[in-house]
């Protein structure tokens, strides 16, 4: 029987991670692009030694452990920098993705934050978009500790969220509390799992 894949994405400060939390709780099977891309980044890893061949040996550290501060920062003030970055990391990490979501059961959510950026792989089922308002996003990303120039240029390098929803099978309003987000993935949970189980 063939797993059962969704897609979970969203802007920065939109709630991806709150939402892959209740999923979890569910018992859906969790996969994370952002997390696999920290361990290719690892010593030992293909993708770390690309990614200092490709910004400079001053990147990493003496162990050869990517500097994630400096290598943010120069991906994002130069956007062919962010394109080579993305080349070396997002083959891997979707190919891990499909992967480790193999024989999940009784479905997987993967969360892909640059889905509509990228592109829906062929063999993800069904996309959901978390979303809220430009104003919760800022403020949430504030809350974070980010200042206000450094939001705006993350929000400019993002899709937009009329492409972001322009791609989604399903949308969940994140502009409440946590309670109101965990009783909306609790019912999309109940949904998931029905469909993972039709033939």
């Amino acid at each position: 029987m063939a797993s059962y894949r969704v897609a979970l994405t969203g802007g920065a400060g939109c709630g991806k991670s709150a939402a892959a939390q209740v999923f979890a709780e569910c018992g859906a099977v969790v996969v994370d692009a952002d997390q696999i891309a920290h361990e290719l980044l690892e010593p030992g890893h293909a993708a770390n030694a690309a990614v200092r061949a490709a910004f400079g040996d001053d990147i990493a550290d003496s162990e050869g452990r990517i500097l994630r501060a400096p290598l943010r920062a120069r991906v994002f003030a130069d956007t062919r920098a962010r394109q080579t970055l993305e080349a070396i990391l997002h083959p891997p990490i979707r190919e891990l993705m499909k992967q480790r979501s193999e024989g999940a059961r009784p479905y997987a959510v993967l969360v892909i934050p640059l889905l509509a950026e990228t592109g829906r792989p062929p063999w993800v089922n069904r996309v959901l978009v978390i979303d809220t308002k430009p104003s919760v996003q800022r403020r949430r990303l504030q809350d974070r500790g980010l200042d206000p120039a450094t939001i705006e240029r993350l929000l400019a390098i993002q899709a937009s969220p009329a492409l972001r929803r322009a791609c989604a099978d399903d949308i969940l309003e994140n502009t409440g509390s946590l309670q109101a987000l965990a009783e909306g993935v609790r019912a999309l949970h109940a949904r998931y799992r029905a469909l993972a189980m039709t033939p």
